[in-house]
């Protein structure tokens, strides 16, 4: 399985709103690409967050799989106003080979 881990920590002046829409438009790519086993978001609540608030899991059978979930349309829409909303961000890619 492939997983994609990608953490955030807005800019003082985003809105919640703002904050809630864009992860819905991430997460909503679930049934979108092929191969895409689940898509996770969520609020960060470990005690040494480091300020990143928010998290984005992305569950893919296949390299292929994730890499077609990032060049998706609705993808790039939310990447680009998540690139605006972020004083910084975190991201982790690694595959988890025991299935």
């Amino acid at each position: 399985m492939h997983i994609h881990i990608a953490l955030f920590r807005w800019k003082d002046n985003v809105a919640q709103a703002q904050i809630d829409e864009a992860i819905e438009q991430i997460r909503d790519l679930r049934n979108e690409v092929p191969d895409v086993i689940d898509i996770r978001c969520g609020v960060n609540t470990h005690k040494e967050s480091k300020g990143l608030t928010h998290a984005i899991l992305v569950m893919a059978r296949t390299q292929k799989a994730l890499d077609d979930y990032r060049k998706h349309p609705q993808h790039d829409a939310a990447a680009k106003v998540i690139e605006v909303m972020e004083a910084d961000g975190l991201g982790c890619d690694f595959v988890d080979d025991t299935d």
